[in-house]
């Protein structure tokens, strides 16, 4: 089964293309701005470099979220148009599982995964140690009263600023702070995904709103009539 797949949704551009046997190509860029021009185009060269013909995969996968809105909706975008256009089936793939797999789980705990949302807010889930959801993803605001639902020896807490959280929710456990997971994590997590059988919905996951104001007087009463 070949496949392409893509996540926007945190620091860097991920991007491989492989089957159930190998990595053909991978690649992980810094992003700083212009998130859709990055992807586009190292997603052309990549396809013109190994002339990928799109009509031989199987899937395409992108990661559907929590993380930059932006992000998100880009590479969403991108595998849906690929999709209708080449009939190729889609996926979606969860942001935070993707982070939990980043390290090695030597004593194979249960993973609490953080992902910064906006200041003092923070995206979580926890994972048991084969990535089964065990706490359904949401949103917290570490300056409330946080209760997590085992003890701390009992899991570790993985992500993006890990410090901060930790010393807000009184962790005292094992932390790794991780902010950027690799090519190869994302290489697992879809051959997971693949044997298993067990496909996300290619839509967005917000777990909070978007801030979006209301439209301004012009957009009511256009000029032209």
């Amino acid at each position: 089964m070949k496949y392409i797949a893509l996540d926007l949704s945190l620091n860097n551009l991920i991007m491989i293309y492989g089957d159930q046997k190998k990595i053909y190509y991978k690649k992980s860029i810094p992003l700083l701005k212009d998130r859709a021009g990055i992807m586009f185009a190292n997603l052309e060269n990549m396809i013109n470099d190994l002339k990928v013909d799109i009509d031989s995969l199987d899937i395409l996968f992108s990661t559907i979220g929590p993380g930059n809105f932006n992000g998100i909706r880009v590479s969403l975008s991108l595998i849906k148009g690929m999709a209708i256009t080449n009939n190729v089936r889609i996926a979606g793939l969860s942001s935070l599982e993707l982070l939990s797999r980043s390290f090695i789980n030597k004593h194979n705990q249960n993973i609490c995964t953080i992902i910064k949302a906006s200041p003092g807010f923070y995206y979580l889930e926890i994972f048991n140690q084969f990535y089964n959801s065990i706490l359904a993803p949401r949103l917290i605001n570490i300056n409330e009263d946080i209760k997590l639902p085992m003890l701390n020896n009992e899991m570790v807490l993985v992500g993006n600023e890990v410090e901060i959280v930790s010393k807000a929710i009184k962790f005292k456990g094992e932390i790794k702070n991780i902010s950027i997971p690799t090519p190869k994590n994302l290489y697992c997590i879809v051959q997971d995904k693949i044997n298993k059988n067990n496909f996300l919905d290619a839509n967005p996951q917000y777990l909070r709103e978007v801030n979006a104001g209301k439209p301004s007087s012009w957009k009511r009463n256009p000029l032209v009539k």
